[in-house]
């Protein structure tokens, strides 16, 4: 396991395609402009009963993540 942390994603409504990522629980960050441009934008993706099988899920849940190499 490289690590473990949140599944994120940016909102449906945000214009731009987006993908879901495996975002770390302990993120390194980078220091950068003091300007925020409000760029991508991730949010914590939440389990919905329907669209997925509940259980094992739980509405609006986190869904957590792990991210393994070889």
């Amino acid at each position: 396991m490289e690590y473990a942390g949140y599944l994120v994603s940016s909102l449906s409504e945000h214009v731009s395609p987006t993908n879901y990522a495996c975002l770390d629980t302990q993120p390194e960050v980078e220091l950068g402009d003091a300007e925020d441009k409000n760029g991508k934008v991730m949010y914590i993706v939440v389990a919905a009963c329907g669209s997925l099988k509940c259980p094992p899920y739980v509405q609006s849940r986190e869904i957590t993540c792990v991210v393994c190499s070889k």
